[in-house]
């Protein structure tokens, strides 16, 4: 029998790792990196907040980012059919409803649910620490700054503490920690 984790790392594989019409090869992020590592990275964030909190970072972006109609109603199902109240109103929480203002109206939202708003942090602390990847698009980086800042303000947090740079590993498939060389005073 499967473990509710395991049932939520293939929702979330069926959606942002399986070829479909809308990512021919697989979701990717704006760097062309695999987008099931953010997905991972964010679980991983919360994990150690209990098996909940693990669920809902696997499946934080399932419904939104489902390739078409069927599909979304099909993740939809899934969710609904396999895990609790607890975690189906987590996962509503952090799906983003179309035409609402993020800072007026889905942040309050999202920010009345404990789970939600845990994870929406290691979301967008995720986020905010990929910004530096984009050196070589300044505006763009500026604005990733910008709105992640933001965000976490508004989550109760300092934004620009939380920006902690990671890299992609090809070799591991997942995000690391960016390490800095040490500077020698001679």
């Amino acid at each position: 029998m499967k473990s509710k984790i395991e049932i939520a790392r293939e929702i979330a594989e069926k959606v942002h790792l399986e070829p479909n019409e809308k990512y021919p090869k697989g979701q990717t992020d704006k760097k062309d990196f695999p987008y099931i590592a953010h997905i991972n990275d964010v679980a991983y964030r919360v994990s150690e907040l209990g098996e909940s909190y693990e669920i809902v970072g696997l499946l934080h972006d399932a419904i939104e980012d489902a390739c078409n109609y069927e599909t979304r109603e099909e993740v939809k199902n899934l969710i609904n059919s396999h895990f609790d109240l607890e975690v189906i109103e987590a996962i509503n929480a952090m799906t983003k409803i179309a035409n609402e203002d993020y800072f007026s109206e889905y942040l309050p939202r999202l920010k009345k649910n404990k789970i939600a708003l845990k994870v929406k942090i290691a979301d967008s602390s995720h986020n905010l620490s990929k910004a530096h990847l984009f050196n070589d698009e300044p505006e763009t980086q500026n604005e990733l700054r910008k709105k992640y800042i933001a965000v976490l303000n508004e989550l109760g947090l300092d934004g620009q503490e939380c920006e902690k740079p990671i890299i992609f590993s090809e070799k591991e498939g997942k995000w690391i920690p960016q390490k800095f060389d040490k500077v020698s005073n001679s």
